[in-house]
């Protein structure tokens, strides 16, 4: 490789991203083995979490080496796509239901992935690309209308399955970005008025699941059954408070080891990690995000070309959205729901889908010169 080469690539890669990246990973397979030491198949789990992860590897190499610039010439057939990635676990024979939703897709009897992890990164591109258009000022209403539209049908798509979880990730990537876009502050008004009309036409006439509802009335009154829809958040709050400042060591973790906390190596990880490595450990956990975030964004503000902006911004509010998510609902301080922690929570589709966001923003920052 000449001197020239070197530099190329040398340029083509985000070090502090690839370096935090690789910390998350290695936590997160740390925590995973620790969760699943004591469950039935644990082993075999581990196992699916390295695999989730080499298979990841295919589409961070796939996109960072595809030139961003020409997603933008192939949004219809994205759009097609995403579309039917998401309507795919309601076709007969091909959705299987988990966790109260029909959200995963299994061939032969055999689960294999949640289609709606990689229509995010689809969601982020396209709705990138519309707000892109506009060039960096949403001053009409038809413009924002056109970008909630997009919206409106994946929210739809979603929310047939039903996953209420997902469907407010999608909500955060498209707020995020409009900021990001130019969006008017009287816009962003009018959607904070349907959004509160929407939550009360859901609550009047009982729109979500019962499992959904009796989430939402637990994080209004956290103290609310504590031995059914409030279990799992108690046992969550028991857990990280046992940690106190260093916690209980790996694999010594009482409420994780009898089988209290629920989900513990999904959605549950982090009162894992609390219980097991104490304050320190979250410490280091949200250190760490942090430290991505922040990657993120210095690629975001470092690109030339808003398209590409816009896709590292709706990278970022993807990751921060399901970050604050996750482990605000292990404390109380958001409603529990069905979202991964990002790089630690034990599942394939959610880790193949967050190293082609990695690979999307080096795909972004490697251009950033317009080159």
């Amino acid at each position: 490789m000449d001197k020239s080469r070197s530099q190329r690539f040398l340029d083509a890669v985000n070090v502090p991203l690839m370096l935090w990246t690789a910390a998350l990973i290695v936590y997160g397979t740390v925590m995973v083995a620790s969760a699943t030491s004591g469950m039935s198949g644990g082993s075999g789990m581990l196992v699916r979490h390295v695999v989730g992860i080499i298979v990841g590897l295919v589409p961070l190499l796939l996109v960072w080496f595809i030139d961003y610039k020409r997603l933008r010439g192939w949004l219809s057939v994205l759009v097609t796509f995403g579309a039917f990635l998401l309507i795919s676990p309601r076709i007969p024979g091909l959705g299987v239901e988990a966790g109260g939703a029909t959200s995963w897709v299994q061939f032969f009897g055999i689960r294999l992935f949640q289609p709606s992890e990689p229509a995010k990164l689809i969601f982020i591109v396209v709705v990138a690309a519309v707000i892109a258009s506009f060039k960096g000022r949403i001053d009409r209403p038809g413009d924002a209308v056109k970008v909630f539209a997009y919206l409106a049908g994946a929210l739809g798509l979603i929310l047939l399955q039903p996953d209420l979880g997902t469907g407010l990730v999608f909500v955060a990537i498209t707020m995020v970005m409009l900021v990001a876009g130019g969006m008017k502050g009287r816009y962003f008004a009018a959607v904070a008025v349907l959004a509160v009309l929407a939550t009360l036409a859901v609550t009047q006439f009982h729109l979500l699941a019962e499992y959904q509802e009796d989430r939402l009335l637990v994080f209004i009154e956290p103290d609310r059954d504590p031995d059914g829809a409030g279990y799992n958040l108690a046992q969550s709050k028991i857990a990280i408070g046992s940690g106190g400042l260093t916690g209980q060591g790996l694999g010594s973790g009482t409420q994780s080891n009898l089988h209290f906390i629920p989900a513990r190596h999904t959605d549950f990880i982090f009162s894992v990690l609390g219980e097991e490595l104490g304050f320190l450990g979250a410490v280091l956990l949200l250190g760490l995000y942090l430290a991505l975030l922040l990657s993120a964004l210095a690629i975001a503000t470092s690109s030339r070309d808003l398209f590409g902006a816009l896709i590292a911004v709706g990278v970022l509010g993807m990751w921060l959205f399901q970050i604050l998510e996750n482990v605000g609902m292990t404390v109380g301080m958001m409603p529990i729901t069905g979202i991964p922690l990002p790089f630690m929570s034990f599942g394939s589709s959610a880790m193949v889908t967050n190293l082609g966001a990695v690979g999307l923003l080096l795909s972004v920052w490697s251009r950033r010169y317009g080159t």
